[in-house]
């Protein structure tokens, strides 16, 4: 099954173009394609939702070479039907985080993190512009034995993701202490974006508070999770601007399981981890990174076992990063991060509220716009495990003073 948007290309995705962009990336205008290029879908459904993909294989010769040559790419374009996706994508803002992030900041980053033996993998950054069509095009690395997976079950698992998220964060760290420029122009006004999620967020504390009717165990969130829907706008800007009381980092902003890729061995463990989709990077609070960590990438008992300890991890990975590149500046200590950690939670509630009851159900069945659009009903509201679930979590939050009723 796949994106119905996927199905047929755009007209101007044609042979023509492919060879202006191999000319292009190459620098060679004497580059020729061999074969016509053939489209097809770029993901399967239920595996993303912010642009319209496709994959092809560009062969080609050119004067300079005596050898065929042929690459696979995928391709990222706005898409061109009326909708959610339109209107989320309507400006051009993302694709040129993307662009900019995969032309100019991803090979700053590998370099540097290659000078003291580490190493930073990314997709090849093939093409990419906003006019006159937005498009971003990278080097298809599905067949070089790189897979998708579902949520991560065993701590070990974890480790690759916990490190690429580490030398991300440490990496922006570096840039912007020798560029005075770089936390201003990675500054970006994200939670505007986000609100264009809001029939997601009404739908998912319109869910919590139907709970709170329906049964007398969760009756006295009602008044708590009342208040919290008050703030939930300013609350959301607030998270993607610079953080007053940590040290910022360039968060990659839709950290969760569908947008990394992972190289598994014959035992089926994650020997490595890369991750994909740069287009919500932005200069903030690494907490919003580490609540897309534990939320949205293990399993719930991965994440209930190892919680403390996948933190401890990534912090030891920063830490132990920043003194190997020779960063001068303080670095905050571990409990500096639990207490950002702590004063950040409202997004992990908000996690918790719009996102939990998809692992409960069939995403391949289901209308994804229309659920985000808070059209569908949910479907899991009444799965006992479900339920244990969130008034275990909604506990948590009222004691530790993410909820309130005062």
């Amino acid at each position: 099954m796949y994106n119905q948007d996927e199905l047929e290309a755009p007209g101007w995705l044609n042979d023509k173009f492919f060879r202006d962009v191999m000319r292009e990336s190459n620098n060679d205008p004497t580059i020729e394609l061999i074969k016509p290029c053939v489209l097809r879908p770029g993901t399967n459904k239920g595996d993303h939702y912010a642009s319209v993909m496709f994959r092809t294989t560009v062969r080609y010769r050119s004067q300079r070479s005596s050898e065929e040559q042929s690459v696979n790419v995928i391709m990222k374009t706005k898409p061109e039907a009326e909708g959610l996706k339109k209107e989320l994508l309507d400006d051009d803002g993302l694709f040129a985080i993307e662009i900019e992030m995969y032309s100019k900041v991803l090979p700053e980053m590998t370099r540097m993190l290659k000078e003291i033996g580490e190493e930073y993998k990314y997709p090849r950054y093939i093409y990419g512009a906003l006019k006159p069509r937005t498009i971003l095009i990278l080097e298809d690395i599905s067949d070089q034995g790189w897979v998708m997976g579902d949520f991560i079950s065993t701590l070990d698992d974890m480790k690759p993701i916990v490190k690429d998220i580490a030398m991300f964060h440490a990496a922006s760290v570096m840039l912007e202490s020798t560029d005075s420029k770089f936390a201003e122009r990675h500054t970006y006004s994200m939670g505007d974006k986000f609100i264009g999620f809001e029939g997601m967020i009404a739908k998912g504390f319109g869910d919590l508070m139907h709970l709170t009717k329906t049964y007398s165990e969760f009756a006295h969130f009602a008044k708590p999770l009342q208040k919290f829907q008050d703030n939930i706008r300013d609350l959301y800007v607030s998270f993607y601007n610079h953080s007053k009381t940590y040290q910022n980092v360039l968060i990659h902003g839709d950290f969760h399981s569908k947008n990394m890729l992972h190289k598994i061995d014959a035992e089926g463990r994650h020997t490595d981890t890369i991750l994909l989709d740069y287009q919500i990077c932005c200069w903030t609070s690494p907490a919003v990174d580490l609540y897309y960590l534990l939320d949205m990438i293990p399993t719930q008992e991965v994440k209930d076992k190892h919680r403390s300890e996948l933190i401890y991890m990534y912090y030891q990975q920063y830490s132990d990063l920043l003194k190997r590149l020779g960063y001068l500046g303080k670095i905050p200590s571990l409990l500096d991060l639990q207490i950002e950690l702590l004063r950040y939670a409202s997004l992990e509630l908000i996690h918790y509220a719009i996102f939990s009851s998809f692992r409960y159900m069939d995403q391949t069945a289901i209308d994804i716009e229309a659920l985000l659009k808070g059209e569908l009903d949910n479907p899991v509201l009444n799965n006992p495990e479900f339920k244990k679930l969130m008034h275990t979590e909604l506990t948590r939050f009222l004691h530790q003073g993410t909820l309130s009723s005062v």
